[in-house]
């Protein structure tokens, strides 16, 4: 029961200095930028863009992580 409660408190340790350094990111990026992306184009905020593809990049971990579990025939983790 020990190793698990370290596990989870790793985890969140390692999940808030993610997120601090992604905010800290987003603070400092606050110019506007143009997106070009098959032929439409966007002007918007650094720091927007940089959290789209924070959020975006999360999400795709987790379904390649979910993708590789049942691959190998693993049962997923409940929580």
């Amino acid at each position: 029961m020990a190793n698990q409660a370290k596990k989870i408190n790793g985890r969140a340790i390692s999940g808030v200095i993610v997120a601090v350094i992604a905010f800290i990111i987003v603070v400092q990026n606050t110019a506007s930028a143009e997106i070009q992306f098959l032929g439409w184009s966007w002007n918007m905020p650094i720091w927007l863009i940089l959290l789209i593809m924070f959020v975006l990049g999360m999400l795709l971990g987790g379904v390649v992580r979910a993708g590789v579990r049942k691959l190998r025939g693993a049962q997923p983790k409940t929580p």
